[in-house]
């Protein structure tokens, strides 16, 4: 997948996008299933896009408990600049879960004044705030999520919400295993394995591997 088709370069032709990333002095690196692709001590002005593959941002708090913030699937985008974290003692990574190719490019070089005031650099700048509009409502849907009282609140509004944003004629995927879906929820993965048993045997819901369709009508 080229990077012009990332929302960062949305709107800019082929040619125009090439030489945005030649002027920006872009990074192409590759990395195995399981690396550690980025810590955000070390990558404080960088911003990447992840080309090919699968990854997830990953917070590891002052105790080692893990926690999944974001799945991050080909042509995501991730980078401090995105977090909103404001704690010190958080560590936050990013960790792929298949091999893949991540483009790096810095912040700093985006958002400079261009020297040629070129129509392309501009847009570049907007899709910038665009994505982070972007990153703000994927925060107030995962504070959503949190906010659910139980497991299973937790685990049909994270579900609803994958629904809907999934386009019509396709079937909604967890992009998650179940043991990172309970690091992403935030609870016990026997306990969220109850709960999706529970959930299955009363018909509300199919789960086949990530594949899932509720059976009924959402309250």
């Amino acid at each position: 997948m080229l990077p012009e088709h990332n929302i960062l370069f949305k709107n800019i032709n082929t040619e125009d996008c090439k030489r945005m990333i030649t002027c920006f002095n872009a990074d192409i690196r590759r990395y195995k299933s399981g690396s550690c692709i980025a810590n955000y001590d070390e990558y404080n002005d960088k911003i990447g896009i992840v080309l090919s593959g699968r990854a997830v941002m990953v917070r590891y708090d002052i105790n080692g408990v893990r926690t999944i913030i974001e799945s991050l699937e080909e042509q995501s985008i991730f980078g401090a600049f995105f977090t909103f974290n404001i704690s010190k003692r958080n560590t936050i990574e990013i960790v792929s879960e298949t091999d893949c190719e991540i483009m790096f490019v810095r912040r700093s070089e985006i958002t400079k004044r261009c020297e040629k005031a070129c129509q392309c650099h501009s847009k570049v700048v907007e899709n910038l705030l665009a994505l982070m509009s972007e990153k703000t409502i994927s925060l107030s849907e995962r504070i959503e999520v949190l906010s659910q009282r139980s497991i299973e609140d937790k685990l049909i509004s994270c579900l609803e919400i994958i629904e809907d944003k999934t386009p019509d004629g396709k079937t909604p995927q967890i992009p998650f295993s179940t043991t990172a879906l309970s690091d992403y929820l935030c609870v016990n993965r026997s306990a969220l394995q109850r709960e999706i048993s529970k959930l299955k045997n009363a018909g509300v819901l199919t789960i086949s591997k990530r594949k899932f369709k509720f059976l009924r009508p959402k309250d």
